[in-house]
């Protein structure tokens, strides 16, 4: 734990002052919640992050805030009774992460480094040029919508995968299945890519992938969809003609042979439904 806290110069850059921390009630649905909510109320308009484990996390406002300001992603926590939105990060991450918001946007902060067992240190900014009205902005409602749209959005993933176990269609699914890991695989091979090879091939690799994927999300809702497995067909070829060219390029040590074999199952899934279809490629 002393890895991530700050350091003597670090204290007095920032502006922090440290006390001992707050104890956790027991018995709470998720005491880390708890935590933050006490923080809160004797630090009005601070981000709170109290760390649990190996990760800090932030709630409520806080959680908004990061969501969007930095793009932080939103869980839904706690009980159907008691919920919370939360995001979180590496507790070692915190400096890097937390002081360049601060930094940024001018929002103070606290933050909770420790465990109930070990015992909590708070730190607290205390720089004159905080911006308390920042977080004052998120207002109960705003959180309660929020809220309320991840859980909307929870049943609608739930409703969605119920339907897919209950009535698969598997065809359907393994077409998307392969062109989603086929697409990962290529990504990854391109990031690794020289920069020259990468602006001119890796581009040709990632044109012709995005519109096998389109076709593919759109195959479930196309009225026509004998013309958009005939350009779903011309692009996986197009593909394997761009992968058959890699052996031949100066400078670029990456093998695609499981690649072109991803392509050419694509490519048979894609044939087995112009068949189905009574369309000839």
């Amino acid at each position: 734990m002393n890895e991530t806290q700050p350091t003597d110069e670090e204290q007095i850059q920032f502006s922090l002052r440290a006390f001992r921390g707050i104890e956790a009630g027991l018995g709470e649905a998720d005491p880390i919640a708890t935590i933050a909510q006490k923080l809160e109320a004797q630090h009005p308009g601070h981000l709170i992050l109290v760390q649990a484990g190996k990760f800090l996390h932030g709630y409520d406002r806080t959680a908004y805030a990061l969501a969007t300001l930095k793009q932080y992603k939103l869980k839904l926590v706690g009980t159907t009774i008691e919920p919370h939105i939360r995001v979180g990060f590496p507790v070692g991450n915190f400096k890097r992460r937390l002081w360049i918001v601060v930094e940024e946007f001018g929002i103070p902060y606290v933050v909770a480094l420790g465990t109930l067992a070990s015992g909590r240190t708070i730190y607290v900014s205390s720089q004159p040029t905080g911006n308390n009205q920042v977080l004052e902005s998120v207002s109960p409602q705003i959180i309660a919508d929020v809220i309320y749209d991840l859980k909307q959005r929870g049943e609608v993933n739930k409703a969605a995968a119920k339907q897919l176990l209950a009535n698969p269609d598997s065809t359907c699914f393994q077409l998307k299945a392969k062109a989603q890991d086929l697409d990962t695989q290529l990504l990854h091979d391109i990031i690794k890519m020289p920069r020259d090879l990468r602006a001119t091939y890796g581009e040709n690799l990632r044109s012709c992938i995005g519109r096998i994927l389109h076709s593919v999300m759109a195959y479930g809702l196309e009225d026509n969809k004998p013309q958009l497995l005939k350009s779903l067909s011309a692009d996986v070829d197009m593909l394997k003609h761009y992968l058959a060219q890699a052996p031949r390029l100066n400078g670029l040590k990456l093998s695609f042979e499981h690649r072109a074999g991803l392509a050419v199952e694509l490519g048979r899934l894609v044939g087995g439904l112009i068949r189905s279809t009574q369309v000839q490629p």
